[in-house]
């Protein structure tokens, strides 16, 4: 096995849906605007229902209650708007999937605590976009859906030497597959022309430190991916807290005093955001 040949089986996975594709053509485009993103939006019915959910729940902490597309991309900005259709129209994509080996909104729902977890230290801490760090978060094991869809058997191989306490689950990914989902997520978001502060962090959430100094981006969802899975909000297959990369945790900006309120806050909005991703 290689991450080659893993690569190379990319293009049999489901296609981000075209309303993304407009959508963020739209907005990297100099003569766009956010009338025109909702527009194309609302030509897509579950599109638009599933962004309202999230527009209103715990994720923005609104005020009062958005009932239509323009006004939600209007208090949520560019940069949010694209962020947002991007994640809903992943979860759309790979929701209903069957992984056989973990659940879909157990996966989902680590991911989402993931982001949210990253956008408070990004905030707490005073360093990189906070929105930058929500998608680096909801992002980071993206590369775990590949193996699990394309390489169940060794995947699944993994899992039970994971689960027998033989290591860590990213170190056995490399000795059954040849390959790791931090390298598999890096080239899925390079296949999707998704940017580079979002690769970074998927190749460099569990060694930040490893080859380069991390972005703030990657060090903050270094430091979630460690918060959620002692929390045991879902799982995207890891059993055990990785290690701390002491690096990573200082380039967060953050104290031991801020962990309480960003670990009571992640506990206290999950569960929300979750269902509002995943709903019908």
């Amino acid at each position: 096995m290689s991450v080659r040949n893993i690569i190379e089986r990319l293009g049999d996975l489901p296609s981000l849906p075209p309303i993304y594709e407009r959508v963020r053509e739209t907005l990297d485009d100099p003569d766009g605007s956010l009338e025109t993103a909702a527009r194309l939006i609302e030509t897509d019915p579950a599109m638009t229902a599933r962004l309202l959910r999230v527009a209103n729940s715990a994720l923005y902490g609104l005020s009062a209650k958005v009932d239509s597309v323009p006004r939600a991309l209007t208090i949520i900005g560019v940069t949010e708007t694209h962020h947002l259709v991007l994640a809903t129209s992943l979860v759309s994509v790979f929701r209903d999937l069957p992984l056989g080996l973990v659940s879909m909104r157990s996966f989902w729902e680590h991911g989402i605590a993931c982001g949210i977890a990253a956008r408070l230290i990004a905030r707490q801490g005073g360093q990189g976009s906070p929105e930058h760090a929500y998608l680096a978060g909801l992002l980071h094991d993206i590369g775990r859906l590949p193996l699990y869809i394309l390489e169940p058997l060794d995947m699944g191989a993994a899992l039970q030497a994971h689960r027998e306490r033989q290591g860590h689950l990213h170190d056995l990914e490399r000795q059954y597959l040849g390959t790791t989902h931090a390298e598999i997520g890096e080239a899925l978001l390079e296949h999707w022309r998704i940017p580079e502060v979002f690769r970074a962090a998927a190749a460099g959430h569990h060694a930040p430190s490893r080859d380069q100094p991390p972005t703030p981006e990657t060090a903050a969802a270094h430091v979630a991916d460690l918060i959620v899975n002692s929390l045991r909000l879902g799982t995207s297959g890891t059993r055990w807290v990785p290690t701390l990369d002491n690096q990573a945790w200082r380039l967060t900006g953050l104290d031991i005093g801020h962990l309480p309120a960003i670990v009571e806050t992640t506990i206290r909005t999950t569960r929300d955001v979750t269902s509002a991703f995943l709903e019908s």
